[in-house]
């Protein structure tokens, strides 16, 4: 090979066909310039071997310009590792740390590639930051690029989704707080006090709305006015306050609240009074937060309001997805909010069924006890009770469970088509009947055993007396460790489902979607279970327990945080596709390959390589 310049044409093109491309597109012109004046292109038939082990140390980088390339383990006993396209780059680790590759790849079409030679590799490195970014983090990189485009592909929605154009039936979140208007002075400003609210609607003996009276008033026409606190309020109340239908925008209120000098609307829902718009709530659109609506989960006073304040708690996942905000932390905050509105479930349903937070421990499961929670997921949940409760608790728990899944499901929970839920009998136990059950578990080989473990393994106490939950906890981390022919099946099972690597891009051409909770994150979830159980971790996230887990087992820090970054990569596109599509999606997990952006693609398969590579991991533990 010459060492001789290419002529200028021939750079001009290879830079435009490599700035199709991350991380190429990235790259300032005089640093891409250089790059494609040190390539070389070479031509493989379809069938020929590339690299292989055999070889030695890796002195070349390749370049994809045409064609498919496969990586294979020359071990018969493994699947396919990669394919490999369009300006994708082969093989980085093995040329930086200068060693043999560890897969043989293939043509497995005629193919074309450009080459650069260790030297010219080394060269382009320190003379570009985004190509040395990329080579020495590939993932991290490419999941930087991804997320970039996310923030600036939800902003603009999310802005006006949250904006003028936003409805008062969005607004509105609470039942408005009525009087008659015969009612005396000092009884409306004791509601006001009492219900801690800012302005009370007087009605007229039909219920109609006659007049409204507000704090503001308070000053203005009791205290500075010397009124009679014992005298009616319909004296100082605002009289015929103005309504507008619940269908109206925010800027229809505020240019209404403008015109005629007020501040506060009452939202008329066809006939029926929804609620009171105060000019501060249209002020505070704009400045929705977490913590905000946590105190408006804990403050509502019925299903109705909860299911109210349980959409408005998902509607704030674009709000957070256009600010960037990372996937284990968007999931962490949507799991926070699902957990307050399970802890005000069960606070309504109690008293009518004489339970008190005492006597019981309710148990969220899968992936809420992992705290992994998407836009779209149904119960799964359990109840355990002290082994000295009296006769007939079960009967009240039950009762009061099957009150508590109907409610989550009006808050858009759907119930779980396999009954795993509080309100079956089956998952309304004692302490002590749980562990045995527990134990049962891992003696047993049986499919339903492996699947119960599998979801009950990952609980965790969300109201009632947490000990009780803790010390369940505490029984699958003493005992789950212990018990290698249990762990060994989990395996079995853990590598039953495995990511499709190879047949990516078949799925891709055959306009087959890809599930992504079955295919891509349950290899990531059922390696890190095992891989936690045998370690003793106390962790149940997944990310969690692979950064815990890791050291334990002898796992090198770059692979656990290569498998962290992939998991949380395909939960950012299930919550993305959740958020697109609403959570009344008919396959919320299931995405269109062809829909993605090439990125995002690109990330995936290197996602979906990373998860094989954790079964790999779990197979050879195990010898499997």
């Amino acid at each position: 090979m010459t060492d001789r310049q290419p002529p200028a044409l021939l750079i001009a093109a290879t830079t435009q066909e490599l700035r199709r491309h991350a991380p190429f597109d990235a790259m300032a012109p005089a640093e891409l310039d250089l790059l494609a004046s040190r390539l070389r292109v070479r031509y493989f038939a379809r069938g020929e071997v590339l690299l292989a082990p055999a070889r030695g140390p890796v002195t070349e980088l390749f370049i994809v310009q045409r064609g498919e390339v496969r990586g294979r383990s020359t071990d018969p006993s493994q699947v396919e590792a990669a394919t490999l396209l369009e300006g994708e780059l082969f093989p980085v680790g093995a040329l930086i740390a200068r060693r043999a590759t560890t897969l043989e790849y293939t043509a497995a079409t005629d193919t074309f590639v450009y080459v650069l030679g260790e030297a010219r590799f080394l060269e382009v490195m320190a003379a570009s930051r985004e190509f040395h970014a990329f080579c020495t983090r590939r993932l991290a990189h490419l999941l930087e690029r991804s997320a970039s485009a996310v923030r600036e592909s939800f902003a603009g929605r999310a802005s006006a989704e949250l904006g003028m154009e936003t409805t008062l039936a969005q607004v509105v979140r609470h039942a408005p707080v009525t009087l008659p208007s015969t009612a005396s002075v000092r009884a409306v400003l004791e509601c006001l006090r009492d219900r801690r609210v800012g302005s009370v609607v007087l009605t007229g003996e039909a219920g109609q709305p006659e007049g409204i009276f507000t704090r503001t008033d308070v000053l203005d026409r009791v205290a500075l006015g010397g009124g009679d606190l014992g005298a009616p309020v319909s004296g100082v109340m605002t009289r015929a306050p103005v309504s507008l239908p619940a269908s109206s925008t925010v800027a229809h209120a505020a240019e209404t609240m403008a015109r005629l000098g007020i501040r506060h609307l009452l939202v008329d829902d066809e006939g029926r009074l929804a609620g009171v718009i105060s000019e501060r709530d249209l002020f505070a659109l704009q400045r929705r937060s977490v913590q905000g609506l946590r105190k408006e989960i804990a403050r509502a006073d019925s299903p109705h309001w909860l299911a109210h304040a349980a959409r408005e708690a998902r509607g704030i996942a674009g709000s957070l997805l256009a600010q960037g905000i990372a996937a284990e932390a968007l999931m962490q905050l949507v799991t926070a909010l699902n957990d307050a509105i399970v802890e005000r479930a069960v606070a309504l349903a109690a008293p009518g069924h004489g339970v008190s937070a005492g006597e019981f421990c309710w148990l969220g499961l899968g992936s809420e006890g992992r705290r992994e929670q998407t836009l779209a997921t149904d119960q799964d949940n359990a109840i355990v009770f002290a082994d000295t409760a009296p006769a007939g608790s079960r009967e009240r728990l039950l009762a009061f469970a099957t009150e508590v899944n109907d409610t989550l499901a009006a808050c858009g929970f759907p119930l779980c088509k396999g009954n795993i839920m509080a309100r079956n009998p089956q998952w309304c136990l004692p302490l002590a009947e749980w562990t045995r059950l527990f134990d049962s578990w891992m003696r047993n080989t049986q499919p339903e055993a492996l699947l119960n473990a599998a979801i009950f393994f990952d609980l965790r106490p969300l109201a009632g007396h947490a000990p009780l939950g803790e010390a369940l906890r505490a029984f699958v981390r003493e005992h789950g460790g212990s018990r290698p022919a249990f762990l060994r099946q989990m395996a079995v099972n853990a590598l039953q489902v495995r990511p499709p690597v190879g047949l990516l891009e078949e799925v891709l051409a055959g306009g087959e979607p890809l599930d992504l909770k079955m295919h891509a994150t349950r290899p990531f979830v059922d390696c890190a279970r095992i891989l936690a159980l045998a370690a003793g971790t106390e962790a149940t996230a997944t990310a969690a327990r692979l950064r815990e887990a890791g050291p334990v087992v002898r796992m090198d820090p770059g692979e656990v945080e290569a498998c962290v970054q992939a998991f949380h990569f395909v939960q950012m596109l299930r919550l993305r596709r959740q958020e697109e599509g609403g959570i009344a999606l008919e396959h919320p997990n299931r995405i269109d390959l062809a829909a993605l952006n090439p990125l995002d693609r690109r990330i995936l398969r290197e996602a979906l390589r990373q998860a094989r590579k954790l079964q790999n991991r779990v197979a050879l533990d195990y010898k499997l």
